[in-house]
């Protein structure tokens, strides 16, 4: 039955998943300094999991970011935390070692105060690195970078952003980190583009 549930709430969550995950959707207008960032970053809607296998962590070239669990809000918007060092794994996504499913963690990639997030690092990623997710039961799993997606979040056919994939709870499983990319438009988007990197289990 909670299979059920959640994927009733993923496909609720399709349309606006990542059109805003990992950018918030910021208000203020544009910075007029020489560099364009996000601000007044929207908070999450916070989730629990008691799932041993929840992602506490992310290791990316030896750095770490603390992973909270987060849930999209009424109009089915996944924010990422705030606090740009942190990540947030999506509860109605797969979860590590589950063998089927796909792994949703999301993160901003800057904000105009706090400067540059962890989650920039997602957009240098190339196929054959490796990203580790250490979860809740002391596991750790490791993942091998298979593909770098840059879409576009108003994009179309091949430039949209691959809603299908990331919502997925069946199939192989695959780690998706999310963050934005692309030029920096402003207000309501912030950044053009979706930074989707998919990897497998190594």
């Amino acid at each position: 039955m909670r299979r059920l549930i959640r994927i009733l709430c993923t496909l609720a969550a399709v349309a606006a998943l990542v059109a805003t995950a990992a950018c918030g959707t910021e208000e203020a207008t544009p910075s007029t300094s020489s560099t364009q960032a996000q601000e007044n970053l929207r908070p999450p809607v916070s989730a629990v999991s008691h799932d041993p296998s929840t992602p506490k962590s992310v290791v990316i070239d030896g750095a770490s970011a603390p992973t909270v669990s987060v849930a999209t809000d009424a109009a089915g918007t996944l924010l990422p935390p705030t606090d740009i060092a942190k990540l947030g794994w999506w509860v109605d996504s797969a979860l590590p070692g589950s063998g089927a499913g796909t792994i949703v963690v999301a993160g901003h990639v800057d904000d105009l105060k706090q400067g540059t997030g962890y989650a920039a690092r997602f957009a240098k990623l190339t196929a054959g690195d490796t990203v580790t997710v250490d979860t809740a039961d002391g596991a750790k799993h490791t993942y091998r970078v298979t593909r770098v997606v840059d879409a576009q979040k108003e994009g179309k056919g091949a430039d949209a952003v691959p809603f299908d994939e990331l919502n997925r709870l069946d199939g192989p499983e695959t780690l998706a980190l999310v963050t934005c990319g692309g030029p920096f438009i402003g207000p309501p988007l912030g950044y053009r583009d979706n930074i989707v990197v998919f990897a497998t289990p190594a």
